[in-house]
């Protein structure tokens, strides 16, 4: 089926499998899940998610964006992994985003996930740094414009 827009609700199981392992549903719950501007993709397979993004609308002062969203909650099922998903999932996001005239796309990245980012075009900023009950990750750029 390909990158689709979708609920919410639909892709935080995925997001507690990978992202918040053992911990309850309720910490998959981002405070911008439901703006406006908020976007939810996700890349079905044989009508299962497999591979999910959630983007908003916030701007950061360090990469002086003017129109910025930030990537949270990007996880590919294990059963999935190494398969594409993820990246076709983020060129999507990124043409959906330039649609939205979008300058930069940002995220804190796991250590893990670095060298996939940089796949993407993605800069890292700033030294490491830790999230409380997560671990090490780095800040993560795209320019789009």
């Amino acid at each position: 089926m390909g990158v689709v827009l979708i609920d919410v609700k639909k892709i935080r199981p995925l997001r507690n499998l990978v992202l918040r392992p053992n911990l309850p549903i309720e910490t998959t719950f981002y405070d911008l899940d439901f703006h406006i501007d908020t976007i939810h993709l996700a890349f079905i397979n044989n009508n299962r998610v497999v591979s999910i993004g959630t983007f908003y609308p916030e701007n950061d002062l360090e990469l002086k964006s003017k129109n910025g969203f930030k990537l949270r909650g990007m996880a590919t099922h294990p059963d999935f992994i190494r398969n594409s998903y993820a990246s076709k999932l983020m060129n999507e996001s990124i043409k959906l985003l330039q649609d939205k005239k979008c300058d930069v796309i940002w995220c804190n990245a796991r250590l893990i996930a670095i060298d996939f980012y940089k796949s993407l075009g993605f800069l890292t900023i700033g030294p490491e740094f830790n999230i409380k009950d997560i671990g090490p990750h780095y800040k993560m750029y795209k320019k789009l414009n």
